[in-house]
């Protein structure tokens, strides 16, 4: 029989590890779309875990009924948003050098285009899911706090 303490012990490291390889699949991504000019079909694997990891935890939490988010204005907020913001930066300026070295006249039209466009969209999707949760949390509060 496990002991509660050995439980959360062995949860906390699967989740770290499950954090892990994600950011391993993010850097596998990054390497091999920027570095080995990858198409997308011959990163499939990689891409489809990077949408589906986020969605799976996504629906897990709000099954379990659990609401993480960060209220606005607070430090939590500040650094989640400076750092998607600095990685997406990055990979803009990566994925710009990238096609700087590889042709002397280049199209900025699509690429710059592509990224402004998903950058747009991660933030504006970030913002919807922090809002989202922050109102389930309200909820869940007020439901778990009348069964008291």
């Amino acid at each position: 029989m496990k002991d509660e303490r050995i439980q959360q012990a062995q949860n906390k490291v699967r989740s770290e590890l499950a954090v892990i390889t994600y950011l391993a699949i993010v850097l596998s991504f990054l390497v091999k779309t920027l570095a080995f000019d990858m198409s997308l079909a011959e990163c499939l694997t990689e891409y489809l875990i990077l949408i589906l990891f986020p969605l799976y935890q996504f629906i897990r939490m709000h099954t379990m009924k659990i609401s993480l988010y960060s209220s606005p204005g607070s430090k939590q907020y500040r650094h989640n948003l400076l750092f998607v913001a600095a990685i997406l930066l990055i990979t803009a300026a990566l994925s710009v050098f990238s096609m700087l070295n590889r042709s002397t006249i280049v199209d900025f039209h699509k690429p710059v285009l592509f990224l402004v466009l998903f950058m747009v969209l991660f933030v504006v999707v970030y913002f919807i899911a922090n809002g989202y949760n922050r109102h389930k949390a309200h909820k869940y509060e007020a439901e778990f706090d009348e069964k008291d």
